[in-house]
């Protein structure tokens, strides 16, 4: 039966599924529990997530993390026809979310010191873990570039204040995880390495007082368009000279103008975590939304308060249906979205 042959509510029903597949496959959520049964499942039968980002809360062990990632795909698959995909933050150091027996990896800046073998090394190592317990998506390597001889919040999650080597530690990283099946992420575009405080806590605020210093920024991310990252994800800080309204999460300038056009991205893009003070502090989820979607957000994380899923699905599933978005920027984001999924052995009938 093709379209032209149904009733005006079969063709009501088909556009809403439709539009729902392409409203919740956009979200990556965090959820409490180590097991689906807690929260996760509920959260994939009432919003048809796109994926899910792990924490430590999630894992106790490698028998009980394969045991979670099981029942919830079969679980997705009886549920929306298609399997998740699975995300962690596995940096290193300060920030990994697989605990022991895992493989615990030293931080950014300890393999910066041991060189490029090490990040080689110990990124296969990574994704040797994650890909035998179905996580496909590492939000790793951070790519900001840390101001010269200051302390820094960031400094053990960073690889330098060389923008080159950085830049080249960074691609060895992502070359590694990806030939090894895992997805890598560029972080925290365009750089974080100037701000004075922590995006999860407050809104920073960057100034690139010259010319140079925005190209120390983006040098690493643009290294990492060329070496064919996966993924890039958004800072949620301020950078008045890009744009002096919106942070770089929801500014179509740093996004669609810089990192699109003149960096070239055409891959997938994530939110950083909208549940975190510098964004979900300061707007409502209609203009964070409206603002994410000009900007080409094509995944928006919500990782710490399951109970935000719910208005920001509705907001997202508003403006699509209002035909919010240009036709050409929809269809180019499911592209996007679509591409990322086949990676990873998985076909999603959206944008169809």
């Amino acid at each position: 039966m093709c379209i032209g042959d149904l009733t005006q509510m079969e063709k009501t029903v088909v556009s809403r599924t439709g539009l729902n597949s392409q409203t919740g496959i956009r979200l990556f959520v965090g959820f409490r529990g180590t097991d689906p049964e807690v929260e996760l499942k509920s959260i994939i039968r009432e919003f048809h997530i796109g994926g899910i980002v792990l924490y430590s809360r999630n894992i106790e062990s490698r028998e009980q993390l394969l045991e979670l990632l099981t029942e919830a795909q079969a679980f997705a698959r009886e549920t929306m026809g298609r399997p998740l995909l699975v995300a962690i933050d596995q940096e290193g150091g300060p920030v990994q979310r697989l605990v022991p027996p895992f493989t615990q990896l030293p931080s950014a800046s300890e393999l910066a010191a041991q060189g490029g073998e090490a990040v080689i090394e110990w990124s296969r190592k990574a994704a040797l873990d994650l890909g035998q317990c179905g996580i496909q998506i590492n939000f790793a390597p951070v790519l900001d570039v840390l101001p010269e001889g200051q302390s820094h919040f960031m400094k053990e999650r960073c690889l330098g204040s060389d923008p080159h080597r950085v830049a080249e530690l960074g691609n060895l990283w992502i070359r590694t995880l990806q030939t090894n099946g895992v997805s890598a992420t560029a972080k925290h575009y365009p750089g974080l390495g100037l701000a004075e405080s922590d995006p999860h806590l407050f809104a920073p605020v960057i100034h690139w007082n010259k010319q140079g210093d925005m190209e120390r920024a983006l040098l690493p991310f643009g290294e990492a368009v060329k070496a064919g990252v996966h993924c890039v994800m958004t800072s949620h800080a301020r950078y008045p000279s890009l744009d002096p309204e919106w942070p770089a999460t929801l500014s179509p300038i740093v996004n669609t103008e810089w990192l699109r056009k003149k960096l070239d991205f055409q891959e997938v893009l994530f939110s950083d975590d909208l549940d975190m003070e510098a964004v979900s502090g300061h707007y409502s989820w209609e203009e964070i939304i409206r603002q994410g979607l000009q900007s080409t957000i094509d995944f928006f994380l919500l990782c710490q308060k399951p109970e935000n899923i719910e208005p920001l699905y509705a907001a997202l599933h508003n403006a699509l249906s209002a035909g919010s978005l240009s036709s050409n920027l929809t269809r180019q984001s499911l592209l996007r979205i679509g591409r990322l999924f086949k990676r990873h052995g998985i076909t999603v009938p959206i944008g169809e």
